[in-house]
């Protein structure tokens, strides 16, 4: 069975979670968290509240994973999912992080790798398995899959992420999308998997034409349904929690994606702020970190 995610962390996540062990797991805690005598691994339970080692597998090989991880929520989306308009998308969310043509090209390189995999595995009737959630570039991603898998008589399930998980009685976990599940835990939303009929795959990938028409700066989710939207439709977020006394722009940016689950990333708040600072409405203080792409000091005007 081939796994479908939708971004690089997913992908890390799922290949453990595909034969994932909590022995292996625990002694490589012990490995790299110590220093002098060897804790046991009661001890370690002890350490790490939350049990964050216990878990199953999901079965099958960690090289059956791949990711459709083009972050299709944001810009053109009018031609090849990874042609000049995508990687020009790529160089302005990214940018600042200093990644090289060479690394550039790898990602792509990568990004096409995986859709040939998948690809090649629908023809040749390999079951497929989506895991997808209601953040933006993950509904974006199912519906591009569902497209490029249109005509191909394969069998596609999907697994969509709850908006909470119970785990006690007196307490619930929420998620906003896939990357916050630990590998070890995967396996608990089984139960959830749905087979994905050939008419459901068609209106599907009806929805993905139609955004490509409208081919918007940005898509998001209103009332479950991806829809295109403005480039500043975020923007009133960022207004209204701007402090009124001077702020780092990375504490800020963290501030918000704590308080707002929306599976929006880091770099897209991160590009509204810069436009902020060059329509004068905010100001940089100070640049206290050069080398961080956030360490700016900013004061609202």
């Amino acid at each position: 069975m081939i796994e479908v995610v939708f971004n690089d962390s997913e992908k890390g996540s799922m290949k453990l979670a595909k034969n994932y062990n909590e022995k292996n797991m625990m002694c490589g805690a012990v490995s790299y968290g110590y220093i002098g005598e060897k804790p046991t691994k009661a001890e370690l339970k002890k350490h790490f509240k939350e049990k964050h080692f216990e878990g199953q597998a999901v079965g099958g090989s960690s090289k059956d994973v791949v990711n459709i991880g083009f972050s299709l929520d944001i810009g053109d989306v009018s031609g090849e999912i990874d042609g000049n308009e995508r990687q020009n998308i790529f160089c302005k969310m990214w940018g600042r992080f200093d990644f090289d043509n060479k690394e550039q090209e790898q990602f792509f390189q990568n990004q096409r790798k995986d859709m040939e995999k998948l690809l090649t595995a629908a023809q040749n009737g390999t079951p497929i398995r989506i895991w997808k959630s209601n953040a933006p570039y993950s509904t974006c991603g199912f519906y591009f899959v569902c497209d490029m898998l249109r005509n191909i008589d394969c069998n596609i399930s999907s697994v969509s992420l709850p908006e909470y998980k119970k785990v006690s009685d007196n307490e619930i976990v929420t998620y906003s999308h896939w990357g916050e599940v630990d590998a070890g835990r995967f396996y608990q939303f089984l139960p959830l998997e749905k087979q994905l009929s050939q008419i459901e795959k068609k209106i599907v990938s009806d929805y993905w034409h139609e955004l490509m028409e409208e081919n918007a700066p940005l898509r998001a989710i209103i009332n479950g349904k991806i829809i295109s939207v403005p480039e500043d439709f975020y923007d009133f977020i960022i207004t209204r929690n701007l402090p009124e006394n001077d702020f780092i722009m990375a504490r800020f940016i963290g501030k918000l994606l704590g308080e707002y689950s929306l599976g929006i990333s880091d770099s897209w708040y991160a590009l509204r702020i810069d436009k902020m600072i060059e329509d004068n409405k905010l100001v940089v203080v100070e640049n206290r970190d050069p080398s961080h792409p956030y360490g700016k000091v900013l004061r609202k005007m």
